[in-house]
C-alpha cells in the first residue's frame, strides 16, 4: 500500500498542477481504496453535470461522480451526528454530496447507496456506507 503525497503542489494524471488548499481529506478510508485519504475535486464546466474524483496516492484512482440528487429526484439521505462530526460541519453548512458513476458496457450505473459527502469548508470528505439504504448501488443513469 502507498500513501498519498503531501507536497505543496500535486500533479494529477493529466499533469495539472494543484495547490494543496484543494485537497480534500477523506477522513476514513473509501472501502477498497484504504491507502488514499487524498483527493482533487475538479469541477470543469465541459464535464457539467459530472465532477472528478482525482486520487492523489501511487495509484491515482480516479472517479467520475454526479450530485445524486439530478440523478433521482426526491434523493435524501441522512448524515449522522458522527459523519457531521467528522467533516467538522455545523448543521446548516452547505455540503457537496457526489455519487460515484461507473460505466459497464453500454450503461451507465451510479451508486446512490454510499455517496461521498465533502465540507468545502475544512476540505474533508467521508463516504457514507449505511447498513440499511432504499437506494441502489447500481442505478442506471439517465439525465434530464
Amino acid at each position: 500500500m502507498s500513501a498519498c503525497p503531501s507536497p505543496s503542489t500535486v500533479s494529477l494524471p493529466v499533469d495539472v498542477a494543484v495547490d494543496t488548499r484543494d485537497v480534500v481529506t477523506m477522513v476514513a478510508p473509501m472501502p477498497g481504496f484504504e491507502a488514499c485519504r487524498k483527493f482533487v475535486v475538479a469541477m470543469n464546466p465541459d464535464l457539467a453535470p459530472f465532477t472528478a474524483l482525482s486520487g492523489l496516492d501511487e495509484s491515482k484512482p480516479a472517479f467520475l461522480a454526479v450530485d445524486p440528487r439530478l440523478v433521482l429526484h426526491g434523493y435524501e439521505a441522512a448524515l449522522d451526528e458522527t459523519a457531521r462530526r467528522q467533516l467538522g460541519a455545523a448543521p446548516g453548512d452547505t455540503l457537496l454530496w457526489l455519487a460515484l458513476v461507473r460505466a459497464t458496457g453500454d450503461q451507465a450505473l451510479v451508486n446512490l447507496r454510499a455517496p461521498i459527502v465533502i465540507n468545502p469548508q475544512q476540505m474533508r470528505g467521508v463516504q457514507l456506507v449505511p447498513p440499511d439504504s432504499p437506494y441502489s448501488t447500481d442505478h442506471p443513469l439517465f439525465l434530464d
